[in-house]
C-alpha cells in the first residue's frame, strides 16, 4: 500500500520531478562540467588515453539498458535548455501541441546522429584528438571547449529548438545516437495499452519527439520525457517491464 501511494504522487507530479532533476544536473554540470559528466567524451577519452574512465558512462549505459533514454530526457543539460526553448515558444504563441517537422524530412533526418556518432569515434581514433569537442555545441557552455564554433551551433541549435521542439537531440545528437543503441530493446518499455486507449492521438500530439505512439513506440528514439503519458487522461500510455 505504501509502494503504491509513492507510485502515484510520482505519476501524478511526474512532469514536476523530472523538472526538478533537470534543474538538479544542470547545475551540477555547470558548477563542475568536464569530461567526465558527457558519455561520448568519456569514451574519446578512454579511446586517446587508453586508460579506465568509463565510470560515470558505465554507469549510464547500464540506466539505459534498464529504463531507456532516460539520460536524455532527466539528465542531459542541453536538453533541458531545449525543453524550455519549446516550451516557451508554445506559451509564447498559445500552441496547443507541438510543432511538427514534415514526416518526410522527419523520417530521414532521424538517422543522421548515427552518422554523427560514428563519424566523431573514428575521427577520435584516427586524428587523435577530441574531434567533436571542439564543435559541441554543449562545449560552449563551459570554459573546457568553448569555442567560437561551438558557440554559433549552440545559438542555432536553441533557435531551431524553439522553432522545432528538441531539433539537436531528434536529429544531431552524437550521444543520444549512442544511448539509442543500447535502448533499443530496455528492461522498462513505454507502452500503448490499446484496450484503454480512445485513439484520440493526443499522445502523438503532445511528443515532441514526433513519435507517434498510436502506430509504434521505438523505444531507442523515445527520451522518456513522458509528455505522452502525461496528456494521457484515459491511463493508456504505460511504463513498465510487461
Amino acid at each position: 500500500e505504501k509502494m503504491s501511494k509513492i507510485y502515484d504522487f510520482f505519476e501524478k507530479n511526474l512532469q514536476s520531478i523530472r523538472k526538478v532533476v533537470q534543474l538538479l544536473f544542470f547545475i551540477f554540470f555547470i558548477c563542475f562540467s568536464g569530461l567526465y559528466f558527457c558519455i561520448l567524451g568519456e569514451i574519446m577519452k578512454f579511446i586517446l588515453i587508453k586508460g579506465f574512465y568509463l565510470t560515470f558512462t558505465l554507469i549510464y549505459l547500464l540506466l539505459t539498458l534498464i529504463l531507456g533514454r532516460v539520460f536524455c530526457g532527466w539528465i542531459c543539460p542541453f536538453g533541458f535548455i531545449l525543453d524550455i526553448a519549446y516550451k516557451l515558444r508554445m506559451k509564447v504563441f498559445k500552441l496547443k501541441f507541438p510543432p511538427k517537422v514534415p514526416e518526410k524530412i522527419h523520417s530521414k533526418l532521424i538517422y543522421l546522429k548515427y552518422i554523427i556518432v560514428i563519424l566523431s569515434l573514428y575521427l577520435t581514433y584516427s586524428l587523435s584528438t577530441y574531434a567533436l569537442c571542439k564543435v559541441c555545441p554543449l562545449g560552449a557552455l563551459t570554459k573546457l571547449y568553448g569555442t567560437v564554433i561551438s558557440i554559433i551551433l549552440l545559438i542555432f541549435f536553441i533557435v531551431m529548438g524553439f522553432i522545432y521542439p528538441m531539433f539537436f537531440c531528434r536529429y544531431f545528437c552524437p550521444t543520444g545516437a549512442l544511448l539509442g543503441i543500447f535502448s533499443i530493446r530496455p528492461l522498462f518499455k513505454l507502452k500503448l495499452d490499446y484496450e484503454k486507449c480512445p485513439n484520440c492521438k493526443l499522445c502523438d500530439k503532445k511528443c515532441p519527439l514526433q513519435i507517434e505512439l498510436t502506430k509504434n513506440i521505438p523505444q531507442h528514439e523515445c527520451t522518456r520525457c513522458f509528455e505522452c503519458k502525461t496528456a494521457c487522461n484515459k491511463g493508456a500510455v504505460k511504463f513498465g517491464i510487461k
